[in-house]
């Protein structure tokens, strides 16, 4: 027959299989909580992405469209005027340029209109931004008749006043008088 082999070492298989649980149970923790650290950074991280998305596409919303040219929005503050003089009257002209000022327009050139007497004053959009100019026609006071597209992307500027030797009626030009009377 055949002997079999002892050996020295003791084998306690309850002490073994405890440790080897114990580190079962921890390897689980950990991978619990990996998994748990791993869904807040792809939360926070997806948050943050959705952030970025909506604060670019709000910010170049008023660039979208086909030929993703700018069209200011109908706020005073980034509108760039001019103010052409076809009163005859260049006093009337800083006038007109006072008052859009203090209404918080931009005006960036006053000049004369090449010589030409208008009977009644006009506005011109040149950016394609009509309902900024319907805007500040209301404001000054002038016809909606008296609004116009001739759009001139070179002039690198909104809108073009152009005074006519009506501009003592405009509503804008009679509460000036008004305000300078009291």
């Amino acid at each position: 027959m055949k002997q079999t082999e002892h050996s020295d070492t003791t084998v306690r298989p309850d002490v073994e299989s405890s440790a080897s649980s114990e580190r079962v149970r921890k390897s689980n923790r950990l991978t619990a909580l990996r998994g748990k650290v791993m869904k807040g950074t792809l939360i926070v991280l997806s948050v943050a992405f959705f952030i970025t998305i909506y604060v670019l596409a709000n910010r170049n919303s008023h660039t979208s469209g086909e030929n993703n040219e700018f069209i200011p929005v109908v706020n005073s503050r980034s509108l760039e005027v001019e103010v052409l003089d076809g009163s005859g009257s260049m006093r009337a002209a800083q006038q007109m340029t006072d008052i859009l000022r203090a209404q918080g327009y931009d005006v960036v050139e006053m000049k004369r209109n090449n010589g030409e007497i208008e009977e009644r004053t006009f506005i011109l959009d040149r950016s394609g931004n009509l309902d900024a100019a319907r805007k500040l026609a209301t404001v000054l006071g002038v016809a909606q008749d008296k609004v116009f597209q001739k759009i001139d992307r070179t002039l690198y500027l909104n809108i073009t006043v152009v005074m006519g030797k009506d501009y003592s009626r405009l509503k804008a030009f009679q509460s000036s008088t008004e305000r300078n009377i009291h």
